[in-house]
């Protein structure tokens, strides 16, 4: 347990550290300190004496990861890890890496490898090899993304095509399927935060045995049921069928690079009949 002990570190504004936290949480991390600064350091994200005071703090704790609650350049990732002496992840490879664990479908797995990808583009070095070692719950294969670490940047954005056109085609059908919902039964969206309780409403309504456990993005993809309609004690007729959707839930400052794996999300909820916030 020691290796997966984790320090965060936030600095500007807005910050959203028990989010991050629990992100860590999902990967089997255990937070062991908290480190804030209300101004963002250009060179190293922390200034000069926060990275001196995390470094202290690492040493204290024993802490294997510093996890920073924004996206790094490469050169403020190396100047703090150097601060820090020890492992430094970004919001974006954790979030990454959480939906990577959770990535079930093959449209799903597209979209996680390519968001890994375009992270890794202008770093060129691939994941960062303490952070793969996690995935909640022992999670240890080859994910996406994971197959050849040293890509160089010609093959990744040859592979990035090629997923955007898997992708498109995705998209495609979609379409096809959302035309053929409108022709059927009234449809409905359940939208909100990740673990906000959608997956519950769906397996209520439908009785469909969805995972409810208590991890941020435990659901990555939208999941479509029919629920038929019941006689209402005989006096208020026939209640009619519907379609529930559960979407994958939203997050405070997603990286850009998932911006992919929320467009079934996005059309389910613009498409809906009607829209239930959870």
């Amino acid at each position: 347990m020691r290796e997966e002990r984790a320090v965060l570190v936030g600095a500007g504004n807005p910050r959203h550290m028990a989010e991050l936290e629990r992100l860590a949480a999902t990967l089997g991390m255990e937070v062991v300190g908290v480190l804030e600064q209300g101004r963002r350091d250009g060179t190293g994200y922390l200034g000069r004496g926060k990275r001196e005071e995390l470094r202290g703090l690492v040493g204290r704790v024993g802490a294997r990861f510093v996890v920073a609650d924004d996206e790094l350049t490469a050169s403020q990732a190396r100047v703090l890890e150097s601060a820090a002496g020890t492992t430094v992840v970004d919001r974006t490879e954790l979030i990454i890496r959480v939906f990577e664990a959770h990535a079930r479908d093959a449209a799903s797995r597209l979209e996680v490898e390519l968001a890994d990808l375009e992270y890794r583009l202008p770093r060129v070095k691939g994941r960062n090899p303490e952070l793969s070692r996690l995935g909640g719950g022992g999670l240890t294969t080859r994910g996406p993304g994971e197959q050849q670490l040293e890509y160089d940047r010609r093959a990744i954005r040859r592979r990035m095509e090629t997923i955007n056109r898997r992708l498109e085609e995705e998209e495609s059908a979609r379409t096809v399927r959302g035309a053929r919902l409108k022709e059927g039964p009234p449809t409905v969206a359940l939208v909100g935060y990740t673990n906000a309780g959608k997956t519950t409403i769906l397996n209520a309504l439908s009785g469909a045995k969805r995972s409810t456990r208590d991890r941020l993005f435990e659901t990555l993809e939208t999941t479509t049921r029919l629920v038929e309609g019941r006689s209402s004690n005989g006096r208020d007729g026939v209640r009619p069928d519907f379609v529930v959707t559960d979407t994958v839930g939203f997050i405070r400052k997603l990286p850009t690079q998932l911006v992919h794996s929320f467009a079934s999300t996005l059309e389910a909820a613009r498409d809906a009949d009607v829209k239930v916030l959870c």
